[in-house]
């Protein structure tokens, strides 16, 4: 990635700063255990960059030692020093007659060298630097990601999935390229200045502030440029992040689109964002573009400068030509570094704010945290106590003064219409989310005294969408026990009823079920995790509309499985499917956050309020009517003619 990309990935709001030392000091930190390596790296780059300078210097020698022989010294005589005018013609200014051939040739042979040492000190610096470079943002993303892993399930339903991997991509990226590219440049620009502006004093000091003469020119011109390089960057950053938000949407998207013959409006919309982010892009690469000639324009014109004077200077004798070709060549390389210190102040935006966008992740404070004394929670019987708990979400109560006891092994369904609060519920005794008021206790132990590891090990929890991970169907069986045995893991899918259709697959267990199980349909994922929850032998089992997405038979082929699943455990299910909900052994009904109504089945029934309504509406096409129990026939004739 170019200039333009470091920059275009680096853009800040107005407030940017070009360097935050609290930013840096932090990505510093991710460099400290490569002290003994970096300090090799820069005794490279200082030796690269003298090696690169001795060029101009062997020049000088070459012409006014070797080639002129050295007839320039005498020239050099100030002319008052001649007490009376020379008859014939002017002394030459370089004798050719003088000429040294063999200090020429050992000039020549020494340049070489010094090419070959400049290209090997350069490749082990860029190696030694390279592997530095990754080890340091190896680290960096293995912090980010065992951070993404702690972090509570609120801060990813605030910040949208693209902005999240840009942090641990784009943005990382960006840091790459300042620490193996950025640092190493900055280093050797600035010794390589050193070294020149050193070497031009040295071999004449009049010629050397002629030569710095334009230093306020290229300043006004970097200040300029570096504005609007900026400025056109953060409309590049905008654009881009355009880019990938609507390029995730279509992706994850593409089955809706395809339904409603989107295709075309929806290539057409990426086409015109794509094509916002290009037109910013150019306009950006421009700026970029024109700075160049800008720089090579002040180059020019430093040369010119030196030319007529350092010409008036060995015209009159009081310089060798060596001196003037060896200041030419300086004046060549002396713009360079200062171009690539400008191009370094825009990647230090670039990595300013890119670290900027790391740490707030990295520092985004756990809304669920262990407490500092929080114990490990013993091996649980399966009593659940929800005692006066109110919850909600962005300052808005969703759950309103929940209280029920549920006993060890029984099989608890929440039920009611979308939004009622069921699923908040099962997260609050999963402790994805801290109750704001009252307390929730699994035999007794408050859920906020124990540490969060030792809760969900003992928990099996089936969501409503079927998650699978890349790999095989005994990877992800075996999600929450690696090193369960393959035996153990064909018992638990014989169990659930996923067995038969696992050994149809071509390679049974060893079928790869690629990104999000996309090789296995609805069916068969679920039954896939409802094998993965009994696997891990949970003492507390939740099911989150679990069975939501199965038809009417495969049901009827998991009824069982989840009958296995949750025998002997505390059981919540969360259903809309009567055959899962009539088995309970206690039914809430949720309506606006509160518990409105529980008890069995039967009994909810014979009430006739909101759980009626939901049987009598809510469970369509589970059974027929001579499926359903003489009680429950018996209810609803009565309820028709009430």
């Amino acid at each position: 990635m170019g200039m333009a990309g470091r920059m275009m990935l680096g853009g800040m709001g107005d407030d940017a700063r070009a360097y935050d030392h609290r930013i840096a000091r932090r990505l510093l930190a991710y460099l400290a255990p490569h002290r003994r390596q970096l300090a090799v790296v820069l005794v490279l780059v200082v030796l690269a960059a003298g090696a690169a300078n001795a060029g101009p210097l062997l020049l000088k020698i070459g012409i006014d030692d070797a080639i002129c022989g050295g007839v320039q010294e005498e020239a050099r005589q100030p002319a008052q020093q001649q007490t009376e005018p020379q008859a014939g013609p002017a002394e030459p200014i370089c004798d050719t007659t003088q000429s040294n051939g063999g200090l020429l040739a050992i000039v020549g042979i020494v340049y070489i060298g010094t090419l070959g040492l400049m290209w090997a000190l350069n490749y082990f610096q860029v190696l030694l630097t390279a592997a530095i470079g990754q080890a340091s943002l190896r680290q960096l993303r293995n912090d980010m990601f065992a951070k993404l892993q702690r972090l509570s399930l609120s801060y990813f339903s605030r910040h949208p999935l693209g902005a999240v991997m840009s942090r641990i991509t784009n943005d990382v990226d960006v840091i790459s390229e300042f620490v193996t590219l950025g640092v190493t440049s900055l280093v050797g620009d600035v010794v390589m200045l050193v070294i020149i502006v050193g070497m031009m004093f040295g071999l004449d000091w009049r010629l050397a502030l002629v030569s710095l003469s334009v230093m306020p020119l290229m300043w006004l011109a970097s200040r300029v440029f570096s504005n609007w390089a900026r400025n056109a960057f953060r409309q590049v950053r905008s654009t881009v992040g355009n880019v990938y938000g609507n390029l995730q949407e279509s992706i994850d998207g593409v089955r809706t689109a395809q339904s409603f013959v989107r295709e075309d409006r929806n290539a057409a919309a990426f086409e015109q964002t794509n094509r916002q982010n290009v037109d910013a892009s150019v306009r950006a690469g421009a700026i970029v573009s024109a700075f160049i000639p800008v720089v090579d324009t002040i180059s020019a014109l430093a040369t010119a400068l030196v030319i007529v004077v350092g010409g008036m200077f060995v015209i009159d004798g009081e310089m060798g030509i060596g001196t003037l070709v060896a200041f030419i060549a300086l004046i060549a390389r002396f713009f360079t570094p200062i171009q690539q210190l400008t191009r370094f102040y825009n990647q230090l935006q670039s990595t300013m704010a890119a670290g900027e966008k790391i740490f707030e992740l990295m520092d985004e404070p756990l809304d669920v945290e262990d407490e500092s004394d929080a114990r490990a929670l013993p091996q649980i019987q399966g009593r659940v106590e929800f005692d006066n708990v109110t919850f909600g979400y962005n300052g808005t109560n969703v759950l309103h003064d929940i209280s029920f006891d549920v006993a060890p092994g029984q099989r608890v369904a929440l039920v009611g219409p979308t939004g009622a609060g069921k699923t908040t519920t099962v997260n609050l005794l999963a402790r994805f989310y801290e109750a704001r008021r009252g307390q929730v206790r699994i035999d007794g132990v408050p859920l906020d005294s124990v540490t969060q590891d030792s809760l969900r090990g003992q928990m099996g929890i089936v969501p409503q969408d079927s998650y699978l991970f890349s790999g095989t169907i005994r990877e992800n069986i075996a999600f929450a026990r690696p090193y369960a045995t393959d035996e153990e893991v064909a018992q638990a899918a014989e169990a659930v009823g996923a067995h038969e259709f696992i050994q149809r697959l071509p390679e049974g267990y060893d079928t790869d079920v690629r990104e999000r199980g996309a090789r296995l349909s609805v069916g068969q994922r679920q039954l896939i995790c409802f094998a993965r929850a009994l696997l891990a032998d949970p003492r507390l089992l939740i099911l989150d509309e679990a069975t939501s997405s199965v038809d009417a038979h495969t049901e009827q082929i998991i009824q069982r499985g989840l009958d296995r699943l949750m025998d002997g455990r505390t059981s919540f299910v969360i259903a809309h499917r009567l055959a899962t909900v009539r088995g309970a052994d206690l039914i809430l009904v949720f309506q606006d956050g509160q518990i409105v109504e529980r008890g069995g089945h039967d009994e909810l029934l014979e009430a006739g309020g909101l759980y009626y309504q939901l049987y009598t509406t809510g469970f369509p096409g589970d059974e027929t009517p001579e499926q359903t129990t003489a009680t429950e026939s018996m209810v609803l004739n009565r309820r028709m003619w009430m």
